[in-house]
C-alpha cells in the first residue's frame, strides 16, 4: 500500500481550488449573463453599424463616381454633337463647293471648245486669206492701164 500513499491534504486543497474556481465561475456566469448578453448585443450592433457606415461610405463614393461619369459623358456627348454638327456643315459646304467647281469646269470646257472652234475658224480664214494674197500677188500689176493684167482691174473676186 505504499504505492498508494497519497497526500490527502494536497488532494483536498487541489480539489477545493478547482471546485471553488468552478463554483465561482458558475456564480459569475449566472450573475453576469444579462450583462454579457448586452455586451455581445452592443458589440454586434456596433459592428453592424460600422459595416453600414462602410457600406454608406462606399455607396456615396460610388454615387460620386457615377455623377462624375455622367458629367463626363454629358461633356463628351456635347463635344461629339458639336463636332458632328461642324463636320456636317463642312461636308455640306464641301459638297456645295464641289458642285460649283463641277459647274465651273463644265463652263470652262464649253469655253475651251468654243475657243477651239473660233481658233480653227480663224486659222482657216487666215489660210484662205494667205492663198488669196498669193494669188493676188501673182496677178498684181502696178501699172493701172496694163492690158496684160489678169484679172482686169476691179474684177478680182475673193
Amino acid at each position: 500500500m505504499e504505492l498508494l500513499n497519497i497526500n490527502f491534504e494536497l488532494l483536498a486543497t487541489i480539489s477545493s481550488v478547482a471546485g471553488g474556481g468552478a463554483l465561482g465561475g458558475l456564480i459569475t456566469y449566472v450573475f453576469n449573463r444579462k450583462e454579457n448578453k448586452r455586451i455581445k448585443k452592443s458589440e454586434a450592433v456596433q459592428s453592424e453599424a460600422a459595416a453600414k457606415r462602410e457600406d454608406a461610405s462606399a455607396a456615396s463614393e460610388m454615387m460620386g463616381l457615377l455623377e462624375r461619369t455622367v458629367a463626363h459623358m454629358e461633356r463628351m456627348n456635347s463635344y461629339n454633337e458639336t463636332n458632328s454638327e461642324s463636320l456636317l456643315k463642312m461636308v455640306s459646304e464641301k459638297d456645295l463647293l464641289n458642285d460649283r467647281l463641277i459647274k465651273d469646269l463644265e463652263l470652262l470646257q464649253l469655253h475651251r471648245i468654243e475657243d477651239h472652234r473660233r481658233i480653227t475658224g480663224l486659222e482657216k480664214k487666215v489660210e484662205r486669206e494667205l492663198e488669196r494674197r498669193k494669188e493676188s500677188d501673182f496677178h498684181f500689176c502696178s501699172i493701172t492701164a496694163c492690158d496684160l493684167r489678169e484679172p482686169p482691174l476691179g474684177m478680182l473676186k475673193r
